[in-house]
Order: structure tokens, then C-alpha cells, then sequence
């Protein structure tokens, strides 16, 4: 993979930002580009849609027309009165599907965003068999995220003691804490990258966004998904490890798992090739 600059990493993506209100009175920013298939991007916690700076380019650049959003609370998405949890931001997601008349498409999601992918079928199905062509989930899980993961069961204390934010902002315990995300190689760029853009979310998000993918359990609900799937893990995922992924491709009834040796959790900066070639196989129906 060539050498992507830090600006490049961290900067808004070019093009026009579009504001979706939503009734409780959230505002989620979308940015679209490209021509061709459609793709939406649902990034994962303590993120924003920069985090797939480096995919969204190789994408467009190979035929996608790429849709990106960041969810509630994170970037520039405001939070309404109906707050932060599963259901409320399974929806944000239906309604930017709504927003931009998506048909045939393929919705990918990243740690968290597989979570909420995962609440959007089992939630809203009409519209995923509407809508959808089948599912990427990379780095995902289903709930139940500090099971298994003693990464998981380190870093959650530090996010309800508000300590968090603080690490991010330490120059090298920052770096140290995105480096732990990753598997075993990593670039510089993206390990700073990835401290600068979890550094940007606000305190006051956190908690309640670990709370309720910690507490709830949407594993039942895998067996009801009826689009084509293919799951991705690194081998080497310390935050959402290889049990969730497992579950995954067991139980949802189409799914197909893909293993990534050495590859961490943050496989959108590790493996892009990688997800591009499970793109073409739910846009070729192949095996």
C-alpha cells in the first residue's frame, strides 16, 4: 500500500456536506460521490466519516458511488431528544438510506457500525430487503462487546472515568492506545491518524455508547438476516475478537467469513484490498 499523508488522513473529505434532520431533532452530516454501485460507509465508535479517508478514494476510483455519514453524536452529527442508543441510531441509518433513495446497495459497517448494521435488519428488515444487496461487517460484533476482550475490559473503566480523552490527547500514550488497535504492522500516519480523529469525540458521548453495545445482545436476531453477508476479522483484533466474528458467519444464514492474518481491528487502514475484494463478491454473488 503507497504512503498516504496525514493531511490527506485526517482532512474532511472534498464535496459538498448534506444535513439530514431527523424527528427528534438530530442532524446527521452525509457526503456522496462517485458513480456507479452504491456503497454506504458506517463508521465505528469514537469515529467520524474520516476514518475511511484512505478506502473512500480507492473506492470511488474502482466504479462506487461511496455514501458516507457520520453517526449521531460523532463529527458533525448532533445528538436530539431521543439520545444515543441501538434503535435510534439503526434508524439514523434507515433514514439515510431513505435520503438517498438507495436500491440494490451495499451497506458496509466497521466495529460499531456492524453492530448498528446488524440493529438495522433486525429492526427495520422491509427496508434492508428493499434496499440492500448484502452487508459487509469488518471488526463487528452483535453486542456483548466486552466478552472475550480483555482489551475491552481495560478500556471501558477508562471511558466511564473520563480518562480516556485524556490518554487520546497524550502525545505518546495516545499513540500508544491507537497502536494497540492495530495488528502487527502499522504505519505511523495511520496510528496517528486514528489518535487525532478518536481524540475529536466528546467525553459526554462516550459512556452511554459503551453502555448499551456492552449490555444489549442482538446475537438472536442474526438468524433473521436474509441478505447476502460477508464478515471480516483480523487475526490479530484485540478489541472485537475472533469469537464475535464467528457467531457472525455462523448464524446469519448467507454469511461467509473471511480471516486476516496479522491485520488488527482497525482493517480499514490495514486491509483496504482486502475489502475491496469482499465488495466484489456481493457485487458479483460470488463465493
Amino acid at each position: 500500500m503507497s504512503q498516504v499523508s496525514l493531511d490527506t488522513l485526517v482532512g474532511l473529505p472534498e464535496g459538498l456536506s448534506t444535513f439530514i434532520t431527523r424527528d427528534d431533532g438530530t442532524r446527521l452530516r452525509c457526503m456522496a460521490d462517485g458513480e456507479g454501485p452504491t456503497l454506504i460507509l458506517a463508521h465505528g465508535i469514537f469515529g467520524d466519516l474520516r476514518v475511511f479517508n484512505l478506502l473512500r478514494g480507492r473506492l470511488i476510483g474502482r466504479g462506487w458511488r461511496v455514501i458516507l455519514f457520520d453517526q449521531r453524536g460523532h463529527g458533525a452529527s448532533t445528538i436530539g431528544a431521543d439520545g444515543l442508543g441501538a434503535r435510534q441510531m439503526a434508524a439514523d441509518c434507515k433514514a439515510v438510506l431513505e435520503h438517498f433513495d438507495v436500491q440494490d446497495a451495499v451497506l458496509l459497517g466497521h466495529s460499531m457500525g456492524a453492530f448498528l448494521s446488524i440493529c438495522l435488519a433486525e429492526y427495520f428488515p422491509d427496508v434492508v430487503q428493499e434496499r440492500l444487496r448484502g452487508m459487509l461487517l469488518i471488526a463487528g460484533h452483535a453486542g456483548n462487546v466486552a466478552r472475550g476482550s480483555i482489551q475491552n475490559r481495560l478500556q471501558i473503566p477508562l471511558v466511564k472515568a473520563g480518562l480516556l480523552p485524556v490518554i487520546l490527547s497524550s502525545g505518546w500514550l495516545g499513540r500508544a492506545f491507537a497502536r494497540s488497535l492495530f495488528g502487527r504492522v502499522a504505519g505511523r500516519e495511520l496510528v496517528e491518524a486514528t489518535r487525532r480523529i478518536l481524540s475529536s469525540q466528546p467525553l459526554e458521548v462516550m459512556t452511554p455508547l459503551v453502555d448499551f453495545q456492552v449490555r444489549e445482545d442482538h446475537y438472536p436476531a442474526l438468524a433473521g438476516i436474509a441478505v447476502r453477508t460477508v464478515v471480516l476479522c483480523g487475526e490479530r483484533d484485540r478489541t472485537c475478537p475472533r469469537w464475535h466474528s464467528e457467531r457472525l458467519g455462523a448464524e446469519i444464514p448467507s454469511a461467509r467469513n473471511h480471516w486476516l492474518p496479522d491485520i488488527g481491528h482497525m482493517v480499514v487502514y490495514e486491509a483496504p484490498e482486502a475489502i475491496e475484494d469482499a465488495l466484489l463478491q456481493l457485487l458479483e454473488n460470488r463465493q
